[in-house]
């Protein structure tokens, strides 16, 4: 069995002003792992095909590059949409359980 797993990282960043609370900003980035090394390629070259690049910056806990252009979704998109159609409808996945407290999913293939 292959798994794959669609990571949530949240970042909240906030904004003092003499140390008085002015404004709270969160910001949610996604890492896709695979179990075979080789399903990440794919999802890479996959990426790269439809006119995007996915590049995770380890560091920052967060991704970096370019939506892929998918038909299918018009305006509001993320990557965690790009992954989680990637992996349903191209890579041949099925939903398999939330990582909580929803920091994720896990798919099976």
């Amino acid at each position: 069995m292959t798994t794959a797993k669609i990571i949530r990282h949240r970042h909240k960043y906030h904004h003092y002003m003499n140390d008085d609370l002015k404004d709270v900003k969160e910001e949610t980035f996604f890492k896709i792992v695979f179990s075979y090394p080789k399903e990440f390629d794919l999802f890479n070259f996959w990426c790269i095909d439809n006119k995007g690049e996915y590049d995770y910056d380890k560091e920052q806990s967060c991704q970096r590059g370019s939506l892929p252009k998918i038909k299918i979704f018009k305006d509001e998109i993320c990557w965690c949409d790009i992954m989680t159609y990637y992996l349903i409808h191209v890579a041949g996945y099925s939903f398999h359980s939330v990582i909580e407290p929803y920091k994720g999913e896990v798919y099976v293939k």
